[in-house]
């Protein structure tokens, strides 16, 4: 990690690795918190905090759990002699450059809370620390007729493969809110122009949702699916099986390049920034938040949907 002169609030948010078990919990209500409470008082009431604005388990959890990894470097030390050396050797101990972003979260966060909302510090030692950029890979987006042999070999297979395939590829939804994705999300009362609304839980990611214009070969899928869909949801199944599902699809539609959930976003995206989507309208309609990320992300589906340039030939004699 590397210093910067001053603090730049950012909202990171992804969760790589599993809760660990085993961590101690505080059982009881610890004393009232203040500028000498240790760590793991803090940690209890930070969760209370957490609870009671509405956070779900898993992601109560996760912050959580990363502050007890903190508290392993500092033991009993009250939280206002916590200082950036010990944020350093939290972080530091990170192998994995995503662990480090994630920790580094979870400590902001944690003292967001201790600074604005409990106001009990007035010094947030995670200040001088800034998250190392992780490079974005490079979309290889499905070419128009990659896509369309796409969609023939997954009506073919059946309609829960089809709308998976659809949600992902022509709605551009992401993988999590493609498993998300329940019965009451999906209005099909107009069949020619049915609806899909993408809900988040979670308060923090209430910006992500929007509802999306299908049309009606989703609604003749949907009425196929309908019958199947049991507790509700659309596809009640695995991360993975997902990620297996359109591999085994794409081997099937002969496409040789590697086609993962986020590729056919990807390819949405691309196909969106043909249709002359603006830098903006593409963050709102792939639910993004508008930070640079983001913004580098969404500029190369821009890039990538400009036509080809054109290369001087000399004629050959």
């Amino acid at each position: 990690m590397r210093n910067r002169s001053s603090a730049e609030a950012t909202q990171l948010t992804l969760f790589d690795t599993p809760i660990a078990r085993g961590i101690p919990t505080v059982l009881a209500s610890p004393a009232a918190l203040s500028p000498d409470s240790t760590l793991e008082a803090a940690r209890w009431w930070y969760r209370r905090h957490l609870e009671a604005n509405g956070h779900p388990p898993n992601t109560v959890a996760a912050y959580t759990n990363d502050l007890s990894i903190l508290q392993s470097y500092v033991a009993n030390k009250p939280i206002k002699l916590i200082d950036s050396e010990d944020i350093g050797r939290y972080l530091g101990s990170a192998r994995r450059r995503s662990t480090r972003k994630r920790r580094l979260t979870s400590a902001r966060e944690f003292y967001a809370y201790l600074v604005r909302d409990a106001k009990v510090l007035s010094h947030d030692p995670t200040e001088p620390f800034f998250p190392e950029r992780i490079h974005l890979k490079t979309p290889v987006p499905l070419s128009p007729l990659e896509q369309e042999r796409l969609l023939g070999v997954a009506r073919e297979e059946g309609a829960r493969s089809y709308l998976m395939v659809y949600c992902l590829l022509v709605l551009g939804l992401n993988r999590t809110e493609l498993l998300n994705l329940r019965a009451e999300h999906v209005d099909v009362s107009d069949p020619e122009a049915p609806v899909v609304y993408v809900r988040y839980d979670d308060p923090r990611w209430r910006h992500k949702e929007r509802h999306l214009r299908a049309d009606r070969r989703f609604s003749a899928a949907y009425a196929e699916h309908e019958p199947d869909l049991g507790d509700g949801r659309l596809f009640p199944i695995l991360p993975q099986t997902v990620n297996a599902i359109v591999h085994r699809l794409a081997r099937g539609a002969g496409i040789r390049k590697l086609v993962t959930p986020q590729s056919l976003r990807d390819t949405f995206g691309v196909e969106q920034a043909r249709r002359g989507r603006t830098e903006d309208e593409l963050l709102a309609i792939l639910g993004l938040a508008p930070d640079p990320r983001n913004r580098d992300s969404v500029r190369r589906y821009i890039r990538l949907a400009e036509p080809p340039k054109e290369v001087a030939r000399e004629a050959h004699q």
